[in-house]
């Protein structure tokens, strides 16, 4: 299924970032995901894709360095970006976020003040569902704001999206549906109160028991203090901290039914536990990212289609 364009700018992609995605990829397997092929950006990165019907995670590693710089938009390139993020730490690094304007929703963020960078336009060989190869189009809006480190984002419009929403990628053991919630840590949740409050609207955007939350019409963003988020995850642990600035740490899954998820994993020999929302993994089972898998009507941020 193609997203219909409900909401412009939900939760496209949150991208786990990895040292070795091979063993990674192994890795999701094991959580009972069903990843997408293996495929290549030109600029030196391997890719795979969790799919889901309105949004995906992506977990992208390093396949060249030496391809570093191909396709550099005025001193940008995607991967030197994603080396740079791996010579710190793996981990949950940017979340992209849906557009089917590119051009009118760059130039509305950037007329927010929003910092804004570089428009890139790059192609990504594939295989078709019927064997042929071919060509994703692919337009990004780069939003990166370096007081907030790893906690930006980017625009992402898929020009040929029926090459991505595959229904034959989104069946998953686990059951998995959706990326319901992105969770960050952050000192001062205000500074992501603020970023939000341009990109998904102050109406959308709240602060709700001591944190920042919000409602992105696909997907919630959340913003926890180091406190709240080591009691909310405390069953697993947190992952490894690299930074003092805001940065992801959580992934909240939809699930059909949390009695398959936990026997998929029992199964597959991933620890696991219960939290307050559902189960959750250890980071080091997901490249340094909690995921937490919840059942509905448990949450109802990330059910409206974009």
């Amino acid at each position: 299924m193609i997203p219909p364009n409900q909401h412009r700018l939900g939760i496209d992609h949150p991208v786990v970032s990895v040292r070795n995605h091979r063993e990674a990829v192994e890795n999701f397997i094991r959580l009972g995901f069903s990843p997408s092929p293996i495929t290549y950006h030109p600029w030196g990165s391997v890719l795979t894709l969790m799919m889901f019907e309105n949004n995906f995670i992506e977990l992208i590693g390093i396949d060249d360095p030496a391809k570093f710089g191909t396709g550099e938009v005025n001193g940008f390139c995607y991967g030197r970006t994603l080396g740079q993020f791996l010579e710190r730490s793996e981990g949950l690094g940017l979340v992209a976020l849906h557009s089917k304007d590119i051009e009118g929703d760059f130039a509305a963020l950037k007329a927010s003040g929003l910092p804004a960078q570089q428009r890139v336009d790059f192609r990504r060989k594939l295989t078709k569902a019927d064997g042929t190869p071919d060509e994703a189009v692919v337009s990004l809006g780069m939003l990166m704001d370096t007081e907030l480190g790893d906690a930006s984002n980017f625009l992402c419009q898929q020009h040929r999206p029926e090459f991505i929403w595959r229904k034959d990628w989104q069946n998953h053991p686990n059951g998995a549906l959706a990326v319901d919630e992105v969770v960050y840590v952050a000192a001062d949740p205000g500074l992501l109160e603020s970023r939000w409050s341009k990109l998904f609207g102050v109406d959308n955007t709240s602060r709700v028991d001591g944190h920042v939350e919000a409602e992105t019409g696909c997907g919630r963003m959340l913003a926890l203090t180091p406190a709240q988020a080591q009691r909310r995850f405390a069953p697993v642990g947190m992952p490894v901290s690299y930074t003092d600035k805001p940065h992801g740490v959580a992934l909240q899954v939809r699930v059909r039914d949390l009695t398959q998820t936990a026997r998929v994993l029992t199964e597959n020999g991933v620890t696991h536990a219960r939290t307050e929302h559902g189960i959750a993994v250890t980071p080091g089972s997901a490249g340094n990212v909690i995921i937490e898998f919840a059942q509905p009507p448990s949450r109802s941020a990330g059910s409206s289609p974009l």
